[in-house]
């Protein structure tokens, strides 16, 4: 009031004083303004980015997709591309879909995510920073609202990859190349690690999970717990370490004077994977084993999952036999008598346009199951129902899994493995 009355009038009747008021008021504008507009671009610059190339591909099955562009949900048909943020993916019933997302520009792979049956997506963001020199990573951030999922960050790139998953209770996040499985029911969601480490959190806590773990996060929980994950009976399933970690090669062939085949590790869409590789004329089979020896009478269950990319064949389906598959999968067991038998479960892209042909292997004792076809050029994830329940249905249940093959047969063919896993 009548102070600052003075204050304001002895102001005006000192001109020095007032000078050096407007002075140092310029000079602390101008300090705030050299120190806020770097901070203020160096964030921006740092912080602003791109939208990746997001592509959704349909496996089997039904799948529907609501972009915001579009505002209402359209059914899939073979692939969706350029996918915005904010896109709403559903798939019903027995359905399997894929979301591959990938650099702009330079198309490098950035990550996965495998959509199961019945599960409830949102693609929330997925940006890349547009400048070189910014420190952020490649950011993959959705939303499951229900069902299951399998999502991967890619290894090998050149910028880090951050992969967020968000459920209605808890936030599973992959910092590193990784594997991880979330699957949302009513009240909980179940998280699975199966290659590298994943961050759990909830308003509660956190917890970190290594390959092999698990945890359950239910509505209203406050402590997180490791749990013992699937067991994966199958060693350096992922292929991270050299072939000879765990597998041993074989290549046979009907001409000795045609190429054997090659198997080799390599990086296919920013995974590693082994590589099944051959160019001939006559029948030729190349590929890997491992012996396990794993006694399954004390289990109750036992799947199989892995993720394959078939680029070449030359046979359609898998041959007149049904056993010439450019990738095949080979599970040797032995039943409570000790006679062994075998299951093939093969892969195949060119198909038969003759109904006649066999899509199983008609000169192999049951169980038999018929091939799986996936799309060329893509990563495909496949999985198996209980093995043990189907090895049943061939009359000799099953007391000990004796070896796992992985090979690629017929006369020309290109395939490529990145993860086999066989859980107990």
């Amino acid at each position: 009031g009548a102070r600052s009355s003075h204050a304001a009038l002895a102001m005006r009747n000192d001109p020095q004083r007032l000078a050096w008021a407007v002075m140092l008021a310029a000079f602390g504008t101008f300090c705030i303004t050299v120190i806020a507009v770097p901070i203020s671009v160096r964030w921006l610059l740092n912080n602003s980015g791109r939208s990746q190339s997001v592509t959704l591909t349909l496996a089997t099955g039904s799948a529907y997709a609501s972009r915001p562009s579009v505002g209402i949900a359209e059914a899939v048909f073979g692939s969706l591309e350029n996918l915005q943020s904010g896109t709403a993916l559903e798939t019903t019933g027995a359905s399997r879909a894929s979301l591959d997302f990938s650099a702009p520009f330079t198309n490098e792979t950035l990550g996965a995510v495998n959509l199961y049956s019945d599960t409830q997506l949102v693609m929330l963001r997925a940006n890349t920073p547009r400048f070189e020199f910014s420190p952020q990573p490649h950011l993959i951030d959705v939303s499951l609202r229900r069902g299951r999922l399998r999502a991967s960050a890619a290894a090998g790139t050149t910028r880090a990859v951050q992969l967020i998953i968000r459920t209605p209770q808890a936030n599973i996040t992959l910092d590193a190349a990784g594997i991880v499985s979330v699957e949302v029911t009513a009240g909980e969601t179940s998280v699975s690690v199966r290659d590298g480490t994943a961050t759990v959190t909830t308003l509660a806590s956190t917890l970190q999970l290594a390959a092999d773990e698990r945890t359950i996060v239910r509505t209203g929980t406050s402590e997180l717990v490791v749990l013992r994950g699937q067991r994966n009976l199958v060693r350096n399933g992922n292929f991270a370490a050299a072939i000879t970690d765990g597998w041993t090669t074989f290549r046979n062939r009907a001409d000795a004077a045609e190429a054997p085949g090659e198997v080799q590790l390599g990086e296919q869409q920013g995974r590693t994977a082994v590589q099944l590789a051959r160019r001939g004329i006559n029948w030729a089979e190349t590929g890997v084993k491992q012996d396990l020896k794993y006694d399954v009478r004390d289990l109750r269950r036992l799947t199989l999952h892995l993720d394959l990319w078939l680029a070449f064949q030359d046979l359609r389906n898998c041959g007149t036999l049904g056993t010439e598959c450019p990738l095949m999968l080979r599970i040797e067991y032995s039943d409570a008598n000790g006679k062994p038998t075998e299951w093939l479960q093969g892969f195949y892209y060119l198909a038969s346009t003759d109904a006649g042909t066999s899509k199983r292997c008609v000169v192999c004792s049951p169980p038999t199951s018929d091939h799986q076809f996936a799309q060329r050029a893509e990563w495909y994830g496949y999985d198996s129902p209980n093995l043990l329940e189907l090895f049943k249905t061939g009359g000799r249940p099953p007391v000990s899994i004796d070896t796992i093959s992985l090979y690629a047969s017929g006369h020309s063919f290109e395939s490529y493995v990145g993860a086999v896993e066989l859980l107990a």
